[in-house]
């Protein structure tokens, strides 16, 4: 097969065009000879795709409460997947499927995976070329059922994880090695390769370091699980050195909140509105430390290895991370940060407070250094790989 007659579908159930790590994957199929169309939320993504197919609005009937109930209380899994999720799908794409018009069907993460036991859509026809899943967290076998729509929705979500391990799938990937580990030992398959969440290269130097105005930044999700609590309770001990500046996305309560939390350190902590996000890493050039502290309160945060982590490194920047092990493996190797000991707001201020100018130069000099191996270029090469290790023969 030419290069030019490979075609690949990308499935997510996100905006395309602000998530990071499937903007990257279309520009590593496209850079390697695939004509790359995209299933998902938002607008089209990218120059890169040939078409994009936007999913469309839920059912009206399924906003009432009387919708809701029937859809979350009453249905079985599969019509319940049917009238959420397949029935947005535009036909034009399903025909294109059905009648295997793609070389590669990538499924990111596990929302659409019902497809695979549709027939109607699905058919064995298309099951014949190359079908990847790539996924971006992990998935627990049981939630927590804490309220009454995760108690009417357990089934659903268990029957939906289940098919992470479909025979159909012929090669997986995640974001970190602990996560593999847990979904191999949860299913069985053979370990998916690690594909991490890291951008483009930028050739750019780390900015002096002004020692009375050290500059942390935490950048990306408005969430209060991100640990943004122990930081806003660290600053009134951490000295004067140092300020502090958010950039967050726009999760409006959350912002209110930091912003009436924040407002005694005036002078020292600023709030700004998320940057897009190729242009994240040559923003936060103008910064000295990140500070990432994520207690860990789910396997997710405990194995954190986020898009923030190499954002930082391509900016520049030192690493402030809490104990979590893939993102402390990369600080240990590379000398570019501190791991703190505990998950407290004092350890937090008390380890910010003992460094340096020295010490933040070195993290920083050290990043500088990594940024030249953690870069999306290289990321690339290993998920390319991935997708052939296993190619079928024949169309799909």
């Amino acid at each position: 097969m030419s290069s030019q007659s490979k075609t690949a579908l990308l499935i997510s159930y996100s905006d395309l065009f602000s998530d990071p790590r499937v903007r990257l994957q279309i520009e590593w199929l496209a850079s390697d000879g695939w004509a790359v169309d995209t299933l998902g939320l938002g607008r089209h993504p990218s120059p890169s795709v040939r078409e994009h197919f936007a999913l469309g609005p839920l059912a009206s009937w399924t906003k009432s409460l009387w919708g809701r109930l029937i859809t979350y209380g009453v249905l079985p899994r599969a019509a319940r997947f049917r009238h959420l999720m397949a029935e947005r799908i535009p036909r034009e794409v399903l025909d294109r499927v059905g009648s295997s018009e793609y070389d590669l069907i990538v499924f990111e993460d596990y929302d659409f995976l019902p497809l695979l036991t549709m027939s109607h859509i699905f058919p064995p026809t298309a099951r014949r070329g190359r079908i990847h899943l790539d996924l971006h967290e992990y998935r627990d076998p049981r939630l927590p059922l804490v309220s009454i729509r995760r108690v009417l929705g357990d089934r659903y979500y268990r029957w939906r994880r289940s098919l992470i391990g479909h025979p159909t799938i012929d090669s997986r990937t995640t974001v970190a090695t602990r996560l593999a580990d847990m979904y191999a030992r949860d299913f069985g398959f053979t370990l998916p390769v690690i594909v991490r969440n890291i951008p483009p290269f930028i050739a750019q130097n780390p900015r002096p370091v002004e020692p009375d105005r050290i500059r942390l930044v935490y950048h990306g999700m408005a969430s209060w699980s991100r640990g943004l609590r122990q930081i806003v309770d660290a600053l009134p001990s951490i000295d004067d050195r140092f300020t502090m500046t958010f950039i967050l996305t726009d999760v409006p309560h959350v912002v209110a909140e930091l912003t009436a939390l924040t407002a005694p350190l005036e002078g020292r902590v600023q709030i700004l509105p998320a940057i897009p996000m190729t242009e994240i890493s040559a923003t936060i050039n103008e910064y000295d430390l990140e500070v990432m502290f994520f207690p860990p309160t789910t396997p997710n945060l405990r194995f954190a290895l986020p898009n923030k982590l190499f954002e930082a490194i391509q900016g520049r920047l030192g690493l402030v991370i809490g104990d979590s092990p893939m993102m402390a493996e990369i600080v240990r190797e590379y000398g570019n940060g501190v791991v703190i000991e505990g998950w407290s707001a004092q350890d937090l201020a008390r380890t910010i407070g003992d460094l340096t100018v020295e010490d933040v130069t070195r993290f920083k000099q050290a990043s500088d250094r990594a940024a030249h191996d953690l870069n999306a270029e290289a990321e690339g090469s290993i998920f390319l790989a991935a997708i052939s290790a296993a190619r079928r023969t024949g169309p799909l």
